[in-house]
Parts: C-alpha cells; sequence; structure tokens
C-alpha cells in the first residue's frame, strides 16, 4: 500500500476525485466563461460566441473515439493512469496559455482551433479520471462521490471564471492568465504526490511469447466486452445513449447564454465576475446535496426532482424577458434565477453521471463511461449551438422556452435506466501496450 495514496480510504477518495474534478473545471471556467465574456465585450456575434462554446465541447463529443488507449495502453511504468492524467494536465497548461495569446478579433479560425487542441487534452484527462472513478468508487459511494466530484468541477470553474474575470479587472488580462497556470499546477502537484492508481499495484501480467497474436487477441475481446456491456448488458445500457443524449435538465442558463445574457444586460466586469463565483458555488453546492440525497432516496428518482426543478428559474426568467424585457428585470431577480438555476443544475449534472457509473461496465470503464459522457456533452455542444442561433434570430425568451420544454423528453426516458445486469465477462485481456 501506497502510504500517500488517498484512494486507499473513503474519504480519501472523495477528497481526491474531488481534486481531480476542480483540474478539469478550470480551463473550462476560463474559456467558457472570462473568455466568453471577453469576446462578446470585443464586439463577437452571439454565433460566433455560440460556434466558440461549441468547438469547446466538440472535442468532449467524441472523446469515445480515443478513450479505449486508457482501457488498453496501460502506462504501468509510469503510475498507470495516473500518468495519462499528468501529462494531459500539462498539456492543459501549455495550450491553455496558447488559447489565451490568440487574437480573436483578428484570426477568430485560430481561436477555434487553439480550443479544440486545449480540450482535446482536457478530454483525455477526464478519460483518464473517470476510469480511475468507476473503478475505485464503491456502489453506496457514487452519489457522494460524484456529488464531490463535479462540486470540485465548479470549483474550479469559479476558480477559471469568475475567480479570472476578477483578477483580469484588477492587474489586466496577462493576470488572469498567470493566476489561471498557477492553479493548474498546483492540481498537478497534488497529482503528483497524493494519487497513485491502484491497477500499479496489480501482480504484472506474464510476458506473451508471441505478442503480435496476443495485442490482436486483446483488441477482440476488448471490442468484444465493450459491445457486450452496452447492448448486452440489460436494457438499461441500452437506454443510456438515448438519455446521454439529452440535455440534462433545463440547461441554457449553465453555459454560452449566461455569459452573453449578463453582457447584453449590461453587467459590468466586476458584477460578472461576482455573480459567477456566486453560481458556480451554488452549483458545487448542489453537487453534493444532489449526490448525498441520491445515495438515500435513490439516484432516479432525486435525478427526476432537479431536472423537473432546473425549469421553474428558467421559465420564470423566460416570462420576465417576454414581458418586460430584458431591462426590465431587477437585478435581485437576475441573481436569484440565475443562482438558484446553478444550485438545481449541479444536483441534477451530479445524479446524472451516477446513473452513468450504475450502467458501466467496469472493465471497461475508461470507454464506456466516457462514451455515456461523450454523448452528454456533445447534447451541450448542440444545445449551445441551437440556443444561440434561437437567442439571435427569436430573442432570449424563446430559446429559455425551449429549453425547458426539452426536459419532458428526458423525463419519459429515466425510468428505463436500470443498472447493467451482471454478464459472464470476457475480460479485456493482459495490457497490449504495457511500459512495465
Amino acid at each position: 500500500m501506497h502510504p500517500s495514496n488517498l484512494l486507499h480510504s473513503r474519504r480519501g477518495r472523495f477528497i481526491a476525485f474531488g481534486t481531480l474534478y476542480i483540474s478539469e473545471g478550470i480551463p473550462y471556467g476560463f474559456s467558457s466563461t472570462a473568455m466568453v465574456m471577453f469576446m462578446r465585450m470585443e464586439g463577437l456575434s452571439l454565433e460566433q460566441i455560440g460556434a466558440f462554446a461549441a468547438a469547446q465541447l466538440l472535442p468532449w463529443g467524441f472523446k469515445w473515439a480515443w478513450a479505449p488507449l486508457i482501457d488498453i495502453v496501460k502506462l504501468n511504468r509510469f503510475g498507470g493512469r495516473k500518468a495519462w492524467i499528468v501529462l494531459c494536465t500539462t498539456m492543459m497548461i501549455v495550450t491553455l496559455v496558447g488559447l489565451a495569446l490568440v487574437d480573436f478579433e483578428t484570426h477568430y479560425e485560430w481561436l477555434i482551433w487553439a480550443v479544440l487542441l486545449n480540450n482535446l487534452f482536457c478530454a483525455t484527462q477526464d478519460v483518464a479520471i473517470d476510469s480511475l472513478a468507476v473503478s475505485t468508487l464503491k456502489e453506496d459511494e457514487r452519489g457522494t462521490g460524484n456529488g464531490f466530484m463535479f462540486g470540485g468541477q465548479y470549483l474550479g470553474i469559479a476558480l477559471g471564471g469568475g475567480g479570472a474575470i476578477y483578477v483580469s479587472s484588477l492587474f489586466g488580462f496577462n493576470a488572469s492568465l498567470a493566476f489561471i497556470s498557477i492553479l493548474l499546477s498546483l492540481t498537478l502537484l497534488f497529482v503528483l504526490v497524493f494519487i497513485r492508481d491502484p491497477a500499479v499495484d496489480a501482480p504484472a501480467a506474464a510476458q506473451q511469447s508471441r505478442p503480435v497474436a496476443h495485442f490482436f487477441a486483446t483488441v477482440r475481446d476488448f471490442v468484444v466486452d465493450v459491445y457486450r456491456s452496452f447492448w448486452r448488458s440489460g436494457r438499461g445500457p441500452m437506454m443510456g445513449v438515448l438519455f446521454a443524449l439529452l440535455p440534462t435538465g433545463a440547461m441554457a442558463l449553465g453555459y454560452a447564454i449566461l455569459g452573453t445574457l449578463q453582457v447584453d444586460y449590461g453587467l459590468p466586469q466586476t458584477s460578472i465576475a461576482q455573480i459567477s463565483v456566486m453560481n458556480t458555488i451554488a452549483g458545487g453546492i448542489g453537487c453534493l446535496i444532489g449526490g448525498t440525497l441520491g445515495d438515500r432516496f435513490g439516484i432516479k428518482r432525486m435525478t427526476a426532482t432537479f431536472y423537473v426543478m432546473t425549469t421553474l428559474p428558467t421559465v420564470y426568467l423566460a416570462t420576465k424577458i417576454a414581458t418586460v424585457g430584458l431591462a426590465g428585470i431587477s437585478i435581485a431577480e437576475l441573481y436569484s434565477a440565475i443562482v438558484l438555476h446553478g444550485l438545481l443544475f449541479g444536483a441534477a449534472f451530479a445524479l446524472k453521471s451516477a446513473i452513468f457509473m450504475g450502467l458501466t461496465n467496469p472493465i471497461v470503464a475508461a470507454t464506456q463511461f466516457t462514451g455515456y459522457m461523450a454523448m452528454g456533452n456533445l447534447a451541450i455542444s448542440m444545445g449551445n449551438f441551437w440556443q444561440g442561433m434561437v437567442a439571435e434570430r427569436m430573442g432570449y425568451a424563446a430559446a429559455l422556452y425551449l429549453d425547458a420544454f426539452v426536459v419532458v423528453i428526458a423525463l419519459g426516458i429515466l425510468p428505463l435506466l436500470k443498472n447493467r445486469d451482471p454478464i459472464p465477462e470476457l475480460g479485456v485481456g493482459e495490457p497490449v501496450v504495457v511500459v512495465d
């Protein structure tokens, strides 16, 4: 047993995965909140910003394509999945600096490519973390564990979004970039010191006398396991594919629309930073509340409850905009609707992820769980795209009303999401590209 490995205790697992998810939230908060605000203040259109937000999430929608690398390429000599996390976190810092240095007024297309590359590493880091979580968290820890994970992510978003905006308002944009880089470096240090992949401590695989044949046998078994895990493990995993492609409750107030709405309302940078921090803290608290209630009263029951509740502040704000206009809404009403939605959306998001853990076969955890989460991120990407178009052409109220209506479809799928049926496992075989 490694003495500093937090993954060896229940409390340690919650702390470890919460901190790992902070590192995921920091760059996302910077690009989705701070960068969106900077772009809007420089005069970019809602459609351009919507396209930027969609590009940011595109690698997350297709991370399933390279997720099998985490299941097959173990890198045990360098720490297993920890090595993947360290590598990707390092490249997140490098590419985030490149993203922030792009002049998005004159080189908008460079900005799109930069955000794609940055999120490619972010998404790969997420795959490794989720694989570690699925194979480490116990069944009665999934709700609370996901609460800590996404609570940590919201804290990271608060630091990378509102925190960066606040630093920028005091010391300038370059200072906010340095602030983000320091935060990511601290999370990298945490991983190096306190995290160790338990799989690395497993007995080493016997050396194969026919490595080429072993490679193809391993890939064959892996493909079969993935197929069976999605389509031969009962109704739940199959319906999970459809559920993943649907929005997490009413979600427009959690993404690009939220940033542009605040700018168009006329809020200064300091106020946007303040509400961003309040909103993300509320989201983190919501994650913890949702996860705890899910373990206590049933994950699906509480998921449905919070999905419905996310529509309340959304419809309220849409109605106010439709009747008195955006400028006619008081600052207290705007703040209340945004922060309440953040609390409820955080709970819904953590519970949705806990559902996917119950549908996932641990032997192909990186691939299957990533598949579900990637489809969820594809839904967010598509949501940002159509919401930007609707808001530009029909106004914010129409976009918010449509966002709330789509929740009905997800509620119809939710009762069908039974945990996967146990099946005889072929196993992915021993790792094929092991560096021992």
